[in-house]
């Protein structure tokens, strides 16, 4: 059950229902047994936001998922194809162009399955293992999945700032009434933001996708500049209606 807010010593927080837990673990059963977190139901668990669970399609044995078209593969051979020819060659800027095939367009008459089909061509012995070591299994360390920035910060800093008495003004309650509304989070395309945080290159998160990802990469994931958790800093966001 959730605690109260008087009694967060060793807390755990879920944003999704701005309840607090004893630890990790209570959290996580609450999580589990919870239809507002989404799941995989490749692995029938669910988890704490949809930044995080991406990233368990990404890193997780037997899934095979783009994450940059959020699309889920048949095979490792598919989604290799897929990578090779849509993300790591378009992205290369060397003039060796014959270092792989032209990547064939789909048509409306064509199976969805195709790129799986081409995969298994282009790679008769399977994957190689070296593209595949960021792979992770049931019994490995995924302790990253519990990672929520309110699990590091203090109580009082999850406490909203306090109106003084003479800045109660109405154009004040107006544009209080702005803040957040419109921010939508680039990783998780959540609209209503609990917190909002800046990395040090400036660009702008939910809290929990952030500190997930730096924990994960160390890298901010629009600029992939270097980033640490202890680097991120709470902001408020108005923005002006039009």
């Amino acid at each position: 059950m959730p605690m109260s807010m008087s009694s967060t010593v060793g807390y755990s927080y879920c944003t999704a229902h701005d309840g607090y837990f004893r630890n990790d673990k209570e959290r996580d059963r609450h999580i589990q047994e919870s239809l507002d977190h989404p799941q995989c139901h490749i692995c029938d668990r669910r988890f704490l936001n949809l930044h995080t669970l991406r990233k368990h399609f990404v890193i997780a044995v037997g899934h095979h998922y783009c994450e940059e078209c959020n699309r889920h593969f048949k095979s490792a051979e598919g989604l290799e194809y897929h990578l090779d020819r849509v993300h790591r060659f378009s992205d290369d800027d060397s003039d060796d162009e014959d270092e792989y095939p032209p990547y064939y367009q789909s048509t409306e008459d064509d199976d969805d399955d195709w790129e799986d089909e081409q995969g298994l061509e282009a790679y008769p012995d399977g994957v190689p293992s070296e593209r595949l070591a960021h792979k992770r299994g049931a019994n490995d360390d995924n302790s990253w999945e519990a990672w929520d920035s309110y699990d590091f910060e203090d109580e009082e800093d999850l406490k909203d700032p306090v109106m003084g008495e003479n800045e109660e003004s109405d154009e004040e309650e107006e544009d209080e009434e702005n803040i957040t509304n419109h921010f939508e989070c680039p990783m998780c395309q959540n609209q209503d933001c609990v917190a909002i945080c800046t990395t040090r290159c400036g660009h702008l998160f939910c809290a929990p996708c952030i500190t997930a990802a730096l924990k994960f990469t160390h890298e901010c994931p629009i600029c992939d500049a270097p980033g640490e958790v202890r680097n991120l800093r709470r902001v408020y966001v108005a923005v002006a209606e039009q």
